[in-house]
């Protein structure tokens, strides 16, 4: 249910920056810091291009926390794997009496 969901969310996005697209054709002159002349550019792409940067940065920063997260569980469980093993030896261990 939930992957219908983003679908239908990712097809009206798609159909809204289409019709931005469309609508936004007007053309500027882009001048990037260090003297950088673009010449003419459509609105719509000075508008999209930072948009998609800030997409792929965003996605790489979730990612890496992913991996980051993956590896503490993975050490998370070699812990609690080897105090399982330690809890069954002491359990077969003989009581001492007093």
């Amino acid at each position: 249910m939930l992957g219908w969901f983003r679908l239908i969310v990712a097809a009206l996005l798609g159909v809204v920056a289409i019709l931005f697209a469309f609508v936004n054709q007007t053309e500027l002159s882009v001048t990037l810091p260090g003297g950088w002349v673009l010449g003419d550019v459509p609105l719509f792409v000075v508008v999209f291009v930072p948009l998609f940067l800030g997409f792929v940065l965003g996605s790489l920063s979730g990612w890496s926390g992913e991996v980051r997260q993956r590896r503490g569980m993975e050490r998370l469980r070699d812990q609690n794997r080897a105090l399982e093993r330690e809890l069954a030896n002491l359990r077969t261990l003989p009581l001492i009496n007093d």
